[in-house]
């Protein structure tokens, strides 16, 4: 977890780790558009950072997010592109309601930096189980998210998962299982077309309550990409 503080702190602040804007200057073949395909889905989804519990019908929280992805296909980046890269950072400012009946909404705005594309996506989260003094709580949730101004190719993701989380004293440890589905439509680059991939997400992490202030760091696994992202909140 401390690994996870550190990298997305790092990250968040630094905007020498990507140059461009994923401009397609190397040589482009179809084989290499799939592959980035799968480090863009496991850089770009939206990521859980919130325990399974729901935030209640008058609950309210806003907060700035900074997530790091370790590139798996740099190979394919560098054909591509013609330039190394190595890991994708991107800081965002995120916000979620309670509405009733166990439902939450979320939405976040990003910056890649380094770079002048920009990311935005939505969730939806249901508690299957609300959880309670010896009970932990399960929740679903669907999400979407869209890369805009990338000049050779368009993407967006979409993902469900179900996590739980039991909370203590201060901290609430939570987890979670899903997929993830990453679609990048090439805009009129000759010999690429649409490259999709389908992978498994795997997720942990943990909320420090203090106060209206909420610190949570989370891992996450989406195939072969590891991100880390920290979260700095205010809730009510």
């Amino acid at each position: 977890m401390q690994r996870s503080l550190l990298a997305a702190a790092i990250l968040a602040v630094s905007g020498s780790a990507l140059a461009g804007d994923f401009d397609f200057d190397g040589a482009p073949n179809q084989s290499d558009f799939e592959a980035i395909t799968k480090d863009l889905t496991g850089a770009l989804n939206f990521k859980a950072l919130h325990p399974a519990e729901t935030n209640g019908l008058i609950g309210f929280g806003v907060g700035v997010t900074g997530s790091y992805t370790k590139m798996a296909e740099e190979d394919s980046w560098r054909n591509m592109t013609g330039s190394r890269l190595q890991e994708i950072p991107v800081v965002a400012l995120k916000a979620v309601k309670g509405l009733p009946f166990g439902i939450d909404v979320g939405a976040f705005y990003s910056t890649v930096p380094g770079a002048s594309v920009k990311l935005f996506g939505a969730d939806v989260r249901y508690a299957l189980i609300e959880g309670g003094v010896a009970t932990p709580a399960v929740t679903i949730r669907g999400a979407y998210s869209k890369l805009d101004g990338a000049d050779d190719f368009e993407f967006d993701s979409k993902s469900v998962d179900i996590s739980v989380s039991k909370g203590f004293t201060l901290f609430t440890p939570y987890a979670g299982v899903g997929q993830v589905w990453g679609t990048a439509d090439p805009n009129g680059v000759v010999g690429l077309s649409e490259a999709e991939a389908k992978e498994t997400r795997t997720f942990v992490g943990m909320r420090i309550g203090l106060g209206l202030l909420d610190i949570t760091p989370e891992y996450e696994r989406v195939g072969d990409n590891d991100s880390y992202s920290l979260l700095l909140g205010l809730s009510i």
